[in-house]
């Protein structure tokens, strides 16, 4: 009769261990997002931006160049009073050169998170999706692990699910 008891309760254990073992998937991110046309599309906007912001930042050079110029040449000629007149302005220009390129950088990386941050909640509908629908309980990045079942991956399902073609390159 303890024989009975005992392997009922171990059948019971093992069921609940089964019943409350759950699916955990990963996916590469990186690679998702660089397989996403709205990546490129995104990728375009940016640089767009920052070409626009170069263009404003080459003409404040050129014009801190051409008084650096002036002054190297003409700065023997002037009055003391004159003269620093003119390297004040030439130091007003540098700060006003450092400004535009610390507030130039700072624009820019807040464009980049707004303009990615739809991108990147494509993906993660996607991936929780298709989670979801594999019944997978748990997705981790692919970075933090050393060893994976390659059976345990979402990239292709997600790239399915997203209808991105094999063939895309990274």
């Amino acid at each position: 009769m303890k024989k009975v008891i005992v392997l009922a309760v171990v059948a019971i254990m093992g069921t609940t261990v089964a019943v409350n073992a759950q699916k955990i998937g990963y996916i590469n991110t990186n690679d998702l997002l660089m397989l996403m046309p709205e990546t490129k599309k995104a990728q375009d906007k940016l640089k767009g931006l920052q070409d626009s912001l170069n263009v404003v930042y080459g003409e404040l050079i050129k014009e801190y160049q051409e008084k650096d110029s002036i002054i190297r040449l003409d700065s023997s000629k002037w009055t003391p009073a004159i003269k620093q007149i003119r390297f004040k302005e030439f130091q007003d220009l540098a700060d006003a050169v450092q400004q535009y390129s610390t507030t130039a950088q700072q624009y820019l990386q807040a464009k980049e998170q707004e303009i990615f941050a739809p991108v990147q909640k494509i993906a993660l509908d996607a991936i929780t999706a298709v989670a979801k629908a594999n019944n997978f309980a748990y997705v981790v990045s692919r970075e933090a692990l050393l060893v994976v079942p390659t059976t345990d991956d979402l990239l292709p399902l997600v790239k399915k699910f997203l209808k991105i073609p094999e063939t895309a390159a990274k």
